[in-house]
């Protein structure tokens, strides 16, 4: 049976409160007989003594244990925070990205996709939901867009996608400083693995055009083009310099009857042999900007040299586009006429004696030669660009290098063309789809082409150059210099969106613009 003593210290009450104590004390003395309470007493009060004296020393090393844990604990936490605050120090005094801000849009963008509906004008904008069917797939969908889907009777076996670009630019992280660059700061275009940056590695990168790819025509054009912009400047105008790079193959053709209407086939065979040869010159202009030759206009031609054997030879401009990026912005309007005045002057001195233009501007988002253009870079309607066209063969007059121009009505008026033949055909132009799309049986072609004489009477120029007196240059400005990608629209716009090589922003298009440069 356990003491009274020995019970009472046990009991939780008695940790708990003190007063308990005595009075349960008190209560086991009473129950014990006077004879045996001292001596039994002094014996239950020395053993107490010696337990609590027992327990103190316990607790007394209980303690100590517990304080040095304790000490312990806290030098680990002091060490673990001081580490902690060493690496904080360390991530403020050498940032994770060297190229700049970490906080910036990575997603690419997306243009305008054709609506496969048959509607001509109809598109598919960034962002707009169209429809496939099930078992399309690969890099390129026809698709139909949401309106035009709902005039669709089956439904079936199409599904829904979004207009949007899925891929993201990537980060780079350098094998020599271990730094970080977003891809479009780096002005790499290897694999990821592989990547040194330009403090690493500066004589790996080449951002600026070089002389071994100039030529007498793009020399022709720069050295005037850099003039203009020289006497053009105001007094707090800074002078950027204008580099041009051209490409050019006289070798280039189309077959007859693909530019002729069927009914009409054999007389332009007839006129023009089985083909049409024609030479491509593509024409790419840059300025230097922030460390790099920024691309900012851009011209597609073919030139003829007497494809019907009649002693004429003229150009056709295939398509021109231009990027919002030139500086001054002042002057974009005025260098981007004088780069088109350029060429003609350039084509006379080649012994090229006509022009023939067309007004034609893309729909708004549609990519017409460079991918993604910055978001405040306005499509001009049909009548402002016929107008822009106007003044600049206005000035082209001025300057003497042509001689005359005249629309399409007035060249109908003074020509009178009497049959489909009369008119010349080449690749790209505007008349070889129309007589095609007019060609019906049983109907004479230039009478149901009748409509089209109003509708083209004022977007559509015939233009003469003024001779030059530098035609002895002919030879060495028709210099063979193909390239793959640089010389066709299409290549190049392809390569661009393959590549990801947008044009949307000044980052985005340095990237690009040295892409292209890499290229040459």
């Amino acid at each position: 049976m356990m003491s009274p003593v020995t019970d009472v210290l046990a009991s939780p009450v008695m940790k708990l409160n003190g007063s308990s104590k005595h009075a349960k004390y008190g209560k086991v003395q009473n129950q014990e007989s006077p004879s045996t309470c001292s001596s039994d007493t002094e014996n239950r009060t020395g053993s107490f003594e010696d337990t609590r004296k027992n327990k103190k020393k316990d607790n007394t090393k209980s303690i100590q244990k517990l304080k040095k844990r304790s000490y312990k604990r806290l030098e680990k936490e002091e060490s673990q925070d001081n580490q902690s605050q060493s690496l904080k120090r360390a991530k403020r005094s050498k940032p994770a990205f060297i190229c700049c801000s970490e906080n910036i849009d990575l997603s690419y963008s997306s243009s305008n996709l054709l609506c496969n509906s048959g509607f001509q004008d109809c598109r598919i904008h960034p962002d707009d939901h169209f429809w496939i069917p099930h078992r399309q797939n690969g890099e390129f969908q026809e698709g139909i867009c949401d309106v035009c889907f709902d005039g669709i009777e089956i439904k079936e076996g199409w599904r829904k996608k979004k207009n949007t670009n899925e891929k993201m630019e990537e980060v780079f992280k350098c094998r020599g400083c271990s730094g970080l660059w977003h891809q479009c700061c780096s002005f790499f275009y290897g694999e990821p693995e592989e990547f040194m940056c330009r403090n690493c590695a500066p004589e790996s990168y080449k951002l600026f055009l070089d002389t071994s790819g100039s030529s007498p025509d793009s020399d022709f054009i720069e050295e005037r083009i850099n003039g203009f912009l020289e006497n053009a400047l105001e007094r707090n105008q800074k002078f950027q310099k204008i580099s041009v790079r051209t490409y050019f193959n006289p070798e280039d053709y189309a077959k007859t009857e693909d530019l002729a209407p069927s009914s009409w086939e054999e007389k332009f065979i007839r006129k023009y042999g089985n083909v049409v040869k024609y030479g491509s010159r593509a024409i790419h202009v840059f300025q230097q900007q922030d460390g790099v030759d920024q691309i900012f206009f851009s011209i597609f031609a073919s030139e003829y040299r007497d494809p019907v054997r009649d002693g004429k030879s003229w150009l056709v401009i295939d398509c021109l586009d231009s990027i919002k990026l030139f500086q001054p912005a002042s002057l974009r309007t005025q260098i981007y006429r004088e780069l088109i005045l350029s060429y003609f002057h350039l084509a006379r001195s080649m012994e090229l004696q006509n022009s023939f233009l067309w007004a034609d501007p893309p729909l708004h988002g549609d990519d017409y030669v460079f991918n993604i253009k910055p978001a405040n870079q306005k499509t001009p309607k049909k009548m402002k660009l016929q107008n822009w066209y106007i003044k600049m063969m206005e000035k082209g007059k001025s300057d003497g290098i042509i001689k005359e121009f005249r629309s399409f009505a007035e060249e109908k008026e003074l020509k009178q063309f009497k049959k489909p033949t009369y008119i010349p055909i080449f690749q790209k132009s505007l008349w070889p789809p129309l007589m095609c799309a007019y060609d019906v049986e049983g109907k004479e072609l230039w009478e149901s082409m009748s409509v089209e004489w109003k509708i083209r009477g004022s977007d559509y120029w015939f233009i003469e150059f003024n001779e030059s007196e530098k035609s002895e240059q002919l030879e060495e400005m028709c210099q063979e210099r193909l390239h793959q990608i640089l010389l066709r629209k299409e290549e190049m716009q392809y390569h661009c969106f393959k590549n990801n090589w947008q044009f949307n922003n000044p980052r985005r298009a340095r990237f690009a613009s040295v892409g292209l440069i890499n290229l040459m």
